[in-house]
């Protein structure tokens, strides 16, 4: 499965995960084709994302790499947090 990368994009993915095998967040910035299209609406870009997963040209993400990042992410923060409140 392949999704368009927006906001809420794991909220999306998170529930569809046990019933699709592979799961990819792709940014659509880094295509042309559907970043600078004239005519955007979703029957079109999701055409558009069929199209180049099925050619095996799809620049994206896996989901489980997304949710490791996050979680990392996440957790520099919070130590940040924790040595900034140390510290004062």
């Amino acid at each position: 499965m392949v999704i368009e990368a927006t906001a809420n994009a794991t909220a999306v993915v998170n529930p569809l995960v046990p019933y699709v095998g592979h799961v990819i967040i792709a940014n659509p910035k880094q295509w042309r084709m559907i970043g600078y299209s004239k005519i955007k609406t979703d029957a079109i870009d999701a055409a558009i994302l069929a199209k180049l997963y099925a050619s095996g040209f799809v620049p994206g993400f896996e989901h489980q790499n997304i949710v490791a990042l996050r979680r990392q992410v996440a957790r520099r923060v919070q130590l940040v947090r924790q040595r900034a409140r140390l510290k004062n």
